[in-house]
């Protein structure tokens, strides 16, 4: 059985190597998250991020919503139009679209979307990643989809 000294001695040789060393770290990249109208009207993206979320309940919440993109009275992106935000990965454990909204202001139509993605960081997107949400027509449909990049 050792002694406690014996045990000090042992571990204090390895302690002065550890020591001695340097660990940098940087911290991760932000995310790049692109909002983009691939449809001829205007959108109401339904766009959330949450810094504590961990499942869609948590992160579809009023004061998820992300309206920032934009500097118009109405959270919407434009005909054909792209939107990007950066956002420090500390700020966001989770990222999503929850029921977009199509609206034609023309003949004062909506068309709601049933869609929902939810991503959690580092299992549906990385940080210093770019995550793509494309607001497109299918048929009589409105949809959104995701891309990783």
């Amino acid at each position: 059985m050792r002694t406690p000294a014996r045990i000090l001695v042992a571990v204090a040789p390895l302690a002065v190597l550890l020591g001695g060393c340097i660990v940098e770290t940087t911290p991760p990249g932000p995310i790049t998250a692109e909002l983009v109208n691939e449809t001829s009207l205007d959108v109401r993206p339904g766009f959330f991020t949450s810094d504590s979320a961990t499942d869609a309940a948590g992160l579809f919440v009023g004061a998820n919503v992300r309206t920032d993109f934009t500097d118009r009275a109405f959270p919407e992106l434009r005909a054909r139009e792209t939107k990007t935000l950066t956002l420090e990965c500390a700020d966001v454990a989770s990222i999503g679209v929850n029921a977009p909204v199509l609206f034609d202001a023309v003949q004062l139509i909506r068309t709601d979307s049933d869609d929902q993605i939810f991503l959690l960081r580092d299992t549906g997107f990385q940080c210093g990643g770019t995550v793509r949400f494309v607001y497109y027509t299918d048929g009589d449909d409105f949809r959104v989809r995701v891309e990783r990049l």
